[in-house]
């Protein structure tokens, strides 16, 4: 048995969770909140966001939630007393990681059979020492790529667009934070990642040749099955996600105006800095939504023809599987999950394509061949749908069960 915890009921903290119960491995599940039996209860208004922190009812007799600063936190954002702070703040996103991690570091000693704990980065060290104390074996779930080379590609990223480099908030991580994600990586006894991108910055871990690391891609979520009218006039181009450089997107910013009046562009996602001049005049040319429920995300994804991630440095983007799910198309860089959700489809007919970073020409050269293609349009949509219905959550689990099964008897 394992314990399990991470602050958020992001769709893959979910799906691990459930990879876990499926194998019969998950002893507790330690998160921030669990709002499952209040959904059908709560005011239409509200269940959307609501939503966003519920969980299948089969993990509930497995959760333990840890809801006060949780709650706090969230209260002040809402009223904007509080500014997104993900680098230790008292009301921060880490001081959440950190209260997880203390609680199942505490539980160690109190629940029969544990053989190990599942933890992820930045909330990972006190489990993890404790474990070690206790011979208990340490999986260590990486979103994201290795934070060394985060530094480097967003510090060249930060030479090249100076008016941009406000909105990339990790290059302000404090050393204690950093120091933290090296200790949780030497502690741990395999590394699981989503992506063969987020595997290769693992080689700048100081001993990388030691690291045991594992690439299991997460799911897509069920197909959409129905109707999607037909594509026709200027091509409609979605982004959905933080509003920051690590994203790249000056450079969908600057493919959109390559193509004129081909082309429109809606752009959901909060904004990593307000204040910043660049992003505020890139956002006064498009449709922008700051905020939507998932539910709400997927039919806009099913209103576009394609969507764009040109990521700089991305784990995976689940937004990715998302838009193909709803027969959307994407573009993406190759420091994503685009190469394992695209596999070896390539043209027009494709369900993705994979461009270089910082590439204008690239991104503005696809857009302008969907622009031109109603057909290559209609194509690539259907070619998403089938590519999405390879690659369900269910494989994903699967593979990830056996990782910690396997992990668990070998370690």
């Amino acid at each position: 048995m394992m314990l399990f915890g991470h602050p958020n009921a992001n769709t893959n903290v979910r799906e691990a969770a459930l990879a876990l119960l499926e194998q019969d491995l998950l002893a507790e599940f330690h998160t921030g909140l669990d709002t499952t039996a209040l959904v059908d209860r709560a005011p239409a208004r509200l269940r959307g966001e609501l939503a966003r922190r519920a969980f299948d009812t089969r993990l509930s007799a497995r959760i333990r939630t840890h809801a006060g600063p949780e709650v706090v936190r969230l209260a002040l954002e809402r009223q904007r007393l509080l500014r997104y702070d993900s680098h230790g703040g008292r009301w921060s996103i880490q001081r959440r990681f950190e209260a997880i991690d203390g609680a199942v570091a505490r539980r160690l000693d109190a629940v029969a059979g544990l053989l190990g704990v599942y933890m992820y980065e930045d909330g990972a060290a006190a489990s993890f020492a404790a474990a070690r104390e206790r011979g208990l074996t340490r999986l260590y779930d990486l979103p994201i790529g290795y934070w060394r080379a985060s530094v480097r590609i967003l510090g060249e990223e930060a030479e090249l667009q100076p008016a941009w480099a406000s909105t990339m908030q990790a290059l302000a991580d404090p050393p204690e934070k950093l120091e933290r994600k090296d200790t949780e990586i030497a502690l741990a006894s395999r590394v699981v990642v989503a992506s063969a991108f987020t595997r290769s910055t693992l080689a700048e871990v100081p001993g990388a040749e030691s690291l045991d690391v594992t690439v299991v891609p997460y799911g897509v979520p069920e197909p959409w099955m129905g109707p999607r009218e037909a594509s026709r006039g200027p091509l409609r181009v979605l982004y959905v996600g933080g509003l920051s450089q690590r994203k790249g997107i000056s450079y969908l910013f600057d493919a959109m105006r390559a193509l004129g009046a081909a082309a429109t562009l809606t752009v959901i996602g909060r904004p990593a800095d307000r204040e910043n001049r660049a992003l505020r005049d890139a956002l006064a040319g498009t449709t922008w939504i700051e905020s939507l429920p998932n539910a709400v995300i997927l039919e806009q994804m099913r209103q576009h023809d394609v969507v764009v991630l040109p990521s700089l440095f991305e784990g995976f983007g689940l937004v990715l599987a998302e838009a193909m799910s709803q027969g959307t198309p994407f573009i993406a860089t190759d420091h994503t999950g685009g190469p394992e959700l695209v596999g070896d489809a390539s043209g027009d007919a494709a369900p993705g394509w994979i461009v270089p970073i910082r590439s204008v020409d690239a991104i503005a050269d696809r857009l302008q061949r969907l622009a031109d293609s109603p057909e290559a349009r209609a194509a690539s949509s259907a070619a998403a749908l089938a590519r999405a219905a390879e690659l369900p959550w269910s494989v994903h689990r699967a593979s990830l069960g056996r990782f910690a099964r396997d992990s668990l008897a070998t370690v």
